[in-house]
């Protein structure tokens, strides 16, 4: 009897030290694991630190939780249709549902931040100060984002008890944070006090949002249409052929003008994209082109132009909201990356180009028949001119039909002797352009004096000599 005694209480040792062993992080550790990329997302995103502070450590039990160590899902954001990454099953308002799943834990912090700037439903939050921690947590039970009647006086609570608002103010103050700081305030701004009638915003620098992943190979779907992940150098025609589509019809959905070996990775729709988004609006994050967000939200590019305002050729700076669903009340600011459209004869007058045309091949009519009738006694004889000079330069493009159809009836010619021109379109390359007309990217480059590869909307380039 004694031995067994003994032996129960050495189990009940063991099994207290294995529990011990299990908790094996308190929530001040997990703060001070976490508070500076919580400032981080703060001074990237507008989410509060103290937020996301506390709703991790509810979320998580202070990282103990069995989502989080499974999955680095600090937050318990849930699959929903648009998540392609991978996720793991488990037990929250019904059982065994699908929660996102994350590399590292910097992946969950980030995309929490995304999760709510990207959503419609939390919109009205980024217009709540950022110090006001309560507004925030009732807001974010507003919003739907947890079933708990009691979320925001959680949320309160451990905000309050762990002094966590004081995130909010360093993440709003000029003070370095030890990872690397990516906001930069104003010269002499103070947290809390009153901006000044006047004073410009803080200039904002965002931080590249952590890439989606994407599974290589296998259909899935992004706003409910047909996708898949192929590899840089992938021909669209191998895509075409394998899935029985036209070319024309692939080229179509995806918003490409040509079959060319593709330059990246990239997403490639098997049928066509829809006229809005899932959700409202897509932040542009940095080097993102607006065929990127096309292609990342299942969008065609002619209703992003149509809901944005932009013209063809126009790329939106990093940070811009492109709305999704709706219209835009403004253009968003445009990045560096934008093609403007040149037009090398906007500045002439065609009807002018044409009576200047027409003038010179009357003087060469004029020649050819003094020529014929012979000298006058005394005169020299100048050489026999029959035929106008030929133009040098493509004819302008702003010259109407009809003055053409008179520019003709004149004896002019509306093609220049002895080169072809193209005029460069949306997404043409020079290797494509040399495709179409059977020559190579250095003949491009030598006939039309470039240095690089670099071509621009509306360009004339020589392609036959």
């Amino acid at each position: 009897m004694q031995v067994k005694s003994y032996c129960l209480a050495v189990c009940l040792v063991i099994c207290g030290v294995f529990t011990t062993n299990a908790q094996s992080i308190s929530t001040d550790q997990y703060i001070d694991s976490y508070k500076n990329i919580a400032m981080e997302e703060m001074r990237r995103s507008g989410v509060p630190a103290a937020i996301k502070l506390a709703q991790g450590i509810l979320e998580t039990q202070s990282g103990n939780g069995w989502l989080v160590l499974n999955s680095n899902n600090h937050f318990g954001i849930k699959c929903k249709n648009n998540w392609a990454g991978q996720s793991v099953n488990y037990d929250d308002d019904e059982k065994q549902e699908c929660f996102r799943k994350y590399g590292s834990a910097t992946e969950s912090w980030r995309d929490h931040s995304e999760f709510l700037r990207n959503n419609p439903r939390y919109r009205f939050l980024f217009d709540l100060n950022p110090e006001d921690y309560k507004a925030w947590a009732y807001g974010l039970k507003t919003a739907g984002y947890a079933t708990s009647r009691t979320y925001p006086q959680q949320l309160i609570q451990i905000i309050e008890r762990y002094n966590l608002q004081q995130y909010n103010a360093l993440a709003m103050s000029k003070a370095p944070i030890p990872t690397g700081p990516v906001f930069v305030q104003n010269e002499g701004y103070e947290p809390g006090a009153p901006q000044q009638q006047g004073q410009k915003a803080a200039p904002v620098v965002y931080a590249e949002a952590p890439k989606p992943s994407y599974p290589k190979g296998p259909v899935f779907k992004i706003n409910g249409r047909k996708v898949i992940y192929v590899e840089e150098g992938t021909a669209l025609i191998q895509i075409a052929n394998d899935r029985d589509i036209r070319l024309s019809s692939l080229l179509k959905y995806n918003d490409l003008a040509a079959d060319v070996p593709l330059e990246k990775d990239m997403l490639i729709f098997l049928q066509s994209k829809s006229k809005r988004g899932q959700n409202d609006y897509h932040t542009v994050a940095p080097g993102e082109s607006l065929h990127d967000i096309a292609q990342a939200e299942g969008v065609q590019m002619r209703w992003l132009r149509k809901r944005n305002k932009m013209q063809e050729g126009e790329q939106p700076a990093a940070g811009e909201r492109i709305a999704l669903d709706g219209y835009a009340s403004a253009k968003p600011k445009l990045g560096s990356n934008t093609i403007v459209k040149v037009d090398e004869h906007k500045d002439l007058e065609p009807r002018k180009i044409v009576q200047d045309i027409k003038t010179e091949i009357e003087k060469a009519r004029n020649t050819a028949a003094e020529t014929a009738q012979g000298p006058a006694a005394g005169e020299s004889v100048p050489p026999a001119r029959t035929t106008p000079p030929a133009r040098t330069s493509p004819p302008p493009s702003g010259i109407p039909p009809a003055m053409m159809e008179d520019l003709k009836k004149a004896g002019g010619s509306v093609t220049p002797a002895g080169n072809q021109y193209h005029t460069v379109t949306e997404k043409e390359t020079l290797y494509s352009i040399s495709r179409r007309y059977s020559i190579t990217v250095a003949q491009l480059q030598q006939w039309n004096n470039l240095q690089d590869n670099g071509i621009k909307i509306g360009q004339q380039l020589i392609v036959r000599k």
